[in-house]
């Protein structure tokens, strides 16, 4: 009898182990997905979406220091093509996957003057934000959702451009048209002149510009064609 109640006992003792097993796999699951899971999909999202040639980004003060002014005529606008790309600009995980979105603008046109085609570049995605109205009607606007406004009404405007890029017999055409940086409204929009962030750019915005433009603007190969013998000698490379 006492062989009967044993075997007994290790019968139900094994039924209730194999009856845990949907528990013990979900909580291993939980854990998994806590400790492992959750971390690897957050580094996924990084690495993945955020992409970009964010090694460039270093490089940004480089850039600006060797940088000049250039004065620029607007066209009419029927002679303006603006070009717009999508990237993911932020990711983050909070019970599931977010993202948020950002465009890289350029605002392309044939500049006579310089016998070569530009293209003045533009982030849309909250980079360059400015205070409009007063108390309670004040609102926040992003100022480059109408850089193409702002840069036609001007018809004359000062733009940063790299001297390494201005040099290149490769930046100017129609396919690769030349990067220009909005720096000042100078005619056509005297009537905002209290409005400075419209009608200038912040040195702070201009190097977000230059760091997302180098980041998503350039192919890494470019940029290393461009600007990697220098990163090495900055010792910005490896």
């Amino acid at each position: 009898m006492q062989t009967i109640w044993v075997s007994s006992q290790i019968h139900k003792t094994m039924s209730n182990f194999y009856s845990r097993i949907p528990a013990i796999g979900a909580t291993l699951g939980t854990v998994f997905a806590l400790t492992v899971a959750t971390p690897l999909l957050v580094s996924l999202i990084a690495k993945f979406t955020l992409g970009g040639n964010k090694a460039a980004v270093p490089y940004a003060d480089t850039y600006i220091s060797n940088s000049d002014t250039i004065v620029v005529q607007i066209p009419d606008i029927t002679l303006i093509t603006p070009i717009d790309k999508i990237f993911t600009s932020r990711a983050w995980f909070a019970g599931m996957a977010h993202s948020q979105k950002s465009t890289y603008e350029q605002i392309c046109f044939y500049s006579p003057e310089y016998k070569r085609h530009l293209a003045v570049i533009s982030f849309i995605g909250g980079y360059n934000v400015a205070k409009m109205g007063t108390g309670k009607d004040a609102y926040n606007v992003d100022v480059e959702k109408e850089r193409l406004s702002i840069i036609y009404d001007s018809k004359t405007i000062s733009a940063y451009i790299n001297k390494t890029q201005w040099q290149d017999p490769t930046y100017g055409t129609k396919a690769n048209p030349m990067p220009i940086f909005f720096k000042k409204s100078l005619t056509g929009m005297e009537s905002c002149a209290s409005q400075t962030d419209l009608l200038t750019i912040k040195p702070s915005v201009y190097k977000k510009f230059v760091e997302l433009y180098l980041a998503h603007g350039l192919e890494p190969e470019e940029f290393d064609r461009l600007y990697g013998a220098d990163m090495k000698r900055l010792g910005l490379k490896d």
